[in-house]
């Protein structure tokens, strides 16, 4: 079903090394985590009237890939994901918030007046630079207005700190794979699409959170079968 509701949504992806550890061609993040952002475009109506869409990546620092306001339509979206780069590092996610608010979410830079303002950040890991400013800059965020999801993927993630992150604890969602965090990507889009009017909106209850399975002492892949990207 396709979310036909107007809202500014900004995916802040993790790229540091944690997301292509043990993973040579580094399907976790061609096919993971560009997959998963592909599919949340593709669940929303993208024009400038309906919903918007920017994207940050966050190692070492945050950087911005494009804005709010750069493409107009489903395609040329997806078609800017698919050509992202994974750069590698460590993990910065104050950095990813305060680009997220300060610039993804500002007007000059595509962000709408009365329009619900939406964080998703996927982290692969815990931070580690500028650890002590994370929350700090989490509540900063949530301040300003802006509804943050958080998803994490992995064993090496810190729950408590992605929950904190979170407007929310229970917007935070855990995934070992791709199979699990396609079913948390679904609850978070039914979550999502019924924001119509930010100055009066809250967020609906979500499901009952997802049953954990025990983490593996390997690091789990994205994947089940390795390829060669470009085949």
């Amino acid at each position: 079903m396709l979310c036909t509701e107007r809202a500014d949504i900004v995916l802040a992806l993790d790229e540091s090394t944690s997301i292509v550890e043990n993973n040579p061609n580094r399907d976790n993040w061609y096919k993971g985590m560009l997959g998963l952002a592909t599919n949340i475009v593709r669940a929303f109506s993208i024009s400038p009237d309906l919903t918007q869409i920017g994207v940050l990546t966050f190692s070492n620092s945050a950087r911005v890939r494009f804005y709010l306001n750069r493409y107009r339509n489903s395609a040329d979206v997806i078609a800017a994901i698919s050509r992202l780069k994974i750069t590698l590092g460590d993990t910065n996610i104050a950095d990813a918030l305060r680009t997220a608010r300060t610039e993804l979410f500002s007007s000059q830079n595509g962000a709408r007046r009365g329009v619900p303002k939406i964080l998703v950040l996927i982290a692969a890991g815990p931070a580690n630079i500028n650890v002590r400013m994370t929350i700090p800059e989490a509540n900063t965020t949530k301040a300003a207005g802006i509804h943050i999801f958080t998803l994490g993927i992995g064993s090496q993630i810190k729950e408590e700190e992605l929950r904190t992150i979170a407007t929310l604890r229970s917007y935070f969602y855990f995934a070992t794979n791709v199979i699990t965090l396609t079913d948390v990507v679904h609850r978070l889009l039914n979550s999502s699409c019924g924001l119509a009017d930010v100055t009066t909106t809250r967020f609906p209850p979500l499901p009952t959170t997802i049953t954990r399975p025990a983490r593996p002492t390997t690091r789990p892949q994205f994947v089940t079968s390795p390829s060669t990207r470009g085949q």
